[in-house]
C-alpha cells in the first residue's frame, strides 16, 4: 500500500475501505488493518473521513449476537470489536481528535483545538464519547496492551 498509494485514487480508496468496514469479518479486519496505515500516509484525508469511520465503527460495535450464538460467533465478535477499539484508539492518537483539557477552558489552545475538532467531527466526538463510556474496560485493556509493546 506504501508503494502504490501514489498511483490511485485516494478518495476511491477511501471509499472502498470505508465500505469494507461494514463488510463481513475477515474483510473489515483487513480494512482496519489499511486504516491504521492510512491515518499515517494520508493524515488530512483520514481526518475528513472520520465520521464516516465512527458511524460503521458505532454499528459493529452495537451489534448484538443472538440468544443461541455458539462460541466461535461469540469469538468472532470480541475479536471485531477488539479490533474497532484498537484502531478508534490509533485514529484518536494520531488525529489528536480528543485533546486532554489541560490549562482550562475555550480560551486555552488545547480548548479552542478541542472545540474546532468536535465542529470539524461531530460524529466521531459523539462516538468517542459512547466508546470511552461504554466500553471503558476494553480501552483501558488496550492501552496498557500499547504500553507494554512500547515498552
Amino acid at each position: 500500500m506504501e508503494t502504490a498509494f501514489s498511483r490511485v485514487s485516494s478518495l476511491e480508496f477511501y471509499d472502498r475501505i470505508i465500505a469494507g468496514l461494514n463488510d463481513e469479518n475477515d474483510i473489515r479486519s483487513l480494512c482496519n488493518l489499511m486504516l491504521s496505515k492510512l491515518i499515517v500516509i494520508d493524515p488530512e484525508e483520514t481526518t475528513r473521513r472520520l465520521d464516516t469511520i465512527a458511524e460503521c465503527y458505532r454499528k459493529t460495535l452495537s451489534t448484538k449476537l443472538r440468544d443461541g450464538a455458539v462460541k466461535q460467533e461469540v469469538e468472532k465478535q470480541e475479536e471485531a470489536i477488539k479490533s474497532v477499539l484498537r484502531v478508534t484508539l490509533l485514529l484518536v492518537e494520531k488525529t489528536k481528535t480528543t485533546l486532554p483539557s489541560i490549562g482550562g477552558g475555550p480560551s486555552s489552545s488545547v480548548g479552542q483545538a478541542q472545540a474546532s475538532q468536535a465542529v470539524q467531527n461531530p460524529v466521531w466526538q459523539q462516538y468517542w464519547e459512547w466508546v470511552n463510556k461504554d466500553f471503558e474496560r476494553q480501552l483501558k485493556s488496550l492501552r496498557e496492551e500499547n504500553k507494554e509493546i512500547a515498552a
